[in-house]
This record gives C-alpha cells, structure tokens and sequence, in this order.
C-alpha cells in the first residue's frame, strides 16, 4: 500500500462523520483539524483545557475546561480527569453540538475510555498496552529482549539512598518514580541525585508521590530515543532522535525541552539503537499484540546505547518524522487500532527512514510559571549567540511564548532547510532560551546542555 492509499482510505474513513478532539491545548489540534477538512470531515467540535499557543483551530465549537495545576503532570490529569468525568457544563455543551449522539470521539491525549460524554471512542488503545507505562518494567523488557542496559535496582523510596552508594557513577545516580500517581513524564518525577546533600529533599519527594523508585547511574551522554511501530506482519524502525534535556547544575535539576532529530549518532550507536526498537517490537507483539508506535529513550554514551525507558504510544519523535515524511502516522495507527487499515512494516519503515535521511526537525519546549503576554519572532544563530528578526524574514527558527495549561510556554521550531545536519542542537535551543529572557522579560536558570562529545572528537557519523 502506498502513501496515496493510506490517504485515500484515511480519507474514506473520517469522510463525513461528526468528530469532538480532546487536546489539552486547543491550538495543538490545529493541524489535525486541518486534515479532516481536507478528508471532508464535520461539523467539527474541540474540548480542550486552554488555547494554547498559536493558531486555534477552526471549528464549530471549542469548549474549554479551564483545568490546570502547579505541575505539567497535575495540569494534565486534571484535564484527563475533566473529560472522563465531565461537568454539566461541558456535557450540555456536547450535547448542544451533537444533540442526537452521532459524532464519535477522535482519540488524542492520555485517556484510555472506550467512550467520552457518551459517545464512542475511536481507535482506543486496550488497557494491556497503557500499562507498559508502567517506569519499573524497562529492565525485564530490556533483558527479556537481550538489550544491552545500566545496571540498576527498583527499591523502596527508603531504600535509594543504599543503592545509590551502591551505583553511582562520577554525576551521581538519578531516581525514577514508579506509577503510583499514574503515568508520569518529561522527567517530572525523576530526580538527578549527585551528592549528599540531593538525598534528603529526593527522599521527601519521592516518598510522597511513590512506593517504589529505580535507582540507576546517571548516564553521561546524549539524552536520545528510537522510535518504532507495529504492525500486523512486523515493525517499522526509524531514525534516532535528541531529547533536548538541559542541566541545571546548581540544582541538581534535568529539565525536559523536546525533542529534535538533526544530531547524528556514529553509526554503531545508530544500528544499536534501531535493533533495540527492533527487538523491543517484537517482543511487546509477542506479549500483549502490541500496535502502533512506541519509543525507547536512553543515553548514546561513549560505551553505546543505554535505555531508561519505554514510552508505549506515539511521541514526539514520532511527530517530528511523520510530519517530515509527510505519513499520517496518527491517523494511520488509529485506523489500524479500529480494523480499518493494514500496512506492511517494511513499507512503512521505508516510508519514514528515506525522508529523515535528509530531511529534519523538531525544536523546544520550554516551561514557565507565570503568564506572560503571547508573542512571536523569528530566530536566527549566528555562531556567537541567537538574534530576534521579523517573523517574516528569513530565519533559522521561529519562536512563540503564550498560556499553556500549566502557567505559560514557549515554543521554538527549528528550520529543517537551515539547520545542519550532526550536532546536538541543545546548545542552539539555550541560545533560543536566551533570547527569549531577553526579549520577554523571563525568568531563566542557568543552564548547560548534555555534552555532545562524538561531534567534538570527530566520531564516525552515519
């Protein structure tokens, strides 16, 4: 099946039906309600926590929660929680756009219902599958399927500080929360314990959110993942990608800002890395028929790919080759989840992999308390820091601040034409960071970027 055919039939199958989306930021959903225009989708209806930054999308009806928190991960299951168990309000609002229950909800955020505001969901994942979010299980995955990991252990909160001096390497071990709160992500509940003096407030933390925590070196390296796809006959693997995770030294801090796929790993690190996905792909078919995408992140350190852990759904690195390659992987995973759509691992891999050879991006997500005013600007590196132009010139990336659930954010999209190809680009998004202190007035830590040391020594590139 070609790309022309998976369109067509995605097409077929969203023609003239009635959908409600559920982001958490309504401007998110616009690009896939760009879509379902073009697939001749509506009447159209979105239920979101906020606006989000950027475009909103243009539909029929946008009813907005107005959920959030102090925390990302409190912000979204405070969202999560809004549409499982809606309000008067929100139900009187589906039921003013959909007054005979025709529409049918299409999947996007982190609930796993079959069904929302009484209407059906369409191409739900089964609960087998959510529970690989489950932060303990990477290491069973990880031996079961013969790949190449840390050490570690999986201890009572009480009982990290003894397996920390029982691991640690030169920047100490970092702590991973287990899933007593439910799914957790972007380093929220990690903790990067480097001396003593990081032992008690991890300790305290941990205790009050976990029963248990995965204790492992802190890994020095390039913050990566590899992402992958089941289908019915195989996997589809594609190409590595940096997680830009900045340091905070000073804290002891790891703050999560994206994801980007310009930096090359030397090749054995790449082949490590797509025959873990391989390996991993097989394996979550083999234990619960898993479909559809998932991720394995970890660390390229100089003794090779280490995992950390699995993220089983489509994530960021996903987006940022689907959306090069121009594959509509979302609707494409959602068919396949409902029965209406099949397609060859080996095509689809072929599909992404040609693309992300050469073509690439991503960019950074940054997270601020506060509100602050929505703007927009054009970026561009000079070799010596980032510069503001017009958002109508010419520019190596685009940058937005704006209101997200939780306080505000700032976006920065990278260029895939005038970005190069190879380096860890960590240091371009501090320098974008930078900017934007400068500009709007933000309040920003001291940061440093994971060391891209197999572009500073000339290491074999693919």
């Amino acid at each position: 099946m070609d790309l022309d055919e998976i369109n067509a039939r995605i097409a077929e199958v969203h023609r003239d039906r009635k959908w409600i989306l559920t982001p958490d930021a309504a401007g998110s959903a616009t690009p896939m309600v760009e879509d379902l225009r073009e697939w001749k989708s509506g009447p159209l209806m979105v239920v979101a926590a906020t606006e989000g930054v950027g475009e909103l999308p243009e539909v029929e009806r946008i009813h907005y929660t107005r959920t959030g928190g102090d925390t990302v991960m409190e912000a979204i299951r405070a969202f999560v929680d809004s549409i499982e168990h809606p309000s008067k309000e929100l139900l009187a609002a589906v039921d003013a756009f959909d007054p005979d229950a025709e529409a049918m909800i299409l999947r996007t955020g982190f609930s796993h219902q079959p069904e929302l505001f009484g209407r059906a969901v369409y191409g739900r994942r089964p609960a087998a599958w959510a529970a690989l979010e489950d932060k303990m299980i990477i290491d069973e995955l990880c031996d079961t399927a013969g790949i190449t990991r840390a050490p570690s252990e999986i201890v009572p909160v009480a009982g990290a500080p003894d397996a920390a001096d029982r691991l640690a390497g030169e920047l100490g071990t970092v702590w991973a929360a287990d899933n007593t709160e439910g799914w957790h992500g972007g380093g929220e509940y990690v903790r990067w314990v480097r001396s003593a003096a990081d032992v008690k407030p991890a300790v305290e933390w941990l205790s009050a959110h976990a029963e248990t925590v995965r204790v492992m070196p802190f890994l020095d390296g390039i913050p990566c993942s590899i992402h992958g796809f089941n289908t019915r006959d195989g996997t589809a693997v594609f190409l590595p990608v940096e997680l830009i995770i900045l340091r905070h030294a000073e804290e002891s801090e790891l703050i999560y800002a994206r994801a980007a796929n310009f930096w090359n790993p030397p090749g054995t690190i790449r082949d490590e890395m797509r025959r873990a996905a391989r390996d991993m792909g097989a394996l979550l078919a083999q234990r619960v028929g898993y479909l559809g995408g998932f991720g394995i992140d970890g660390v390229a350190t100089r003794d090779g790919f280490r995992p950390t852990e699995l993220n089983p759904r489509i994530s960021i690195g996903h987006w940022i080759q689907a959306r090069a390659a121009e594959v509509p992987l979302a609707g494409m995973e959602r068919l396949l989840f409902a029965g209406d759509l099949d397609i060859a691992a080996a095509e689809l891999e072929e599909m992404m992999t040609s693309v992300a050879e050469t073509k690439r991006g991503g960019g950074t997500l940054y997270l601020l308390g506060g509100e602050y005013e929505a703007a927009e600007t054009g970026v561009v590196f000079t070799g010596s820091g980032a510069v503001a132009v017009d958002v109508d010139e010419p520019s190596d990336a685009t940058m937005q601040i704006g209101a997200g659930a939780y306080g505000s954010i700032i976006i920065m999209r990278l260029d895939p034409e005038r970005n190069p190809i190879g380096p860890s680009v960590a240091p371009r998004a501090l320098e974008a960071i930078a900017l934007a202190r400068d500009l709007w007035d933000i309040d920003v830590p001291q940061l440093e970027p994971a060391p891209d040391f197999f572009s500073e020594h000339g290491l074999e590139q693919p």
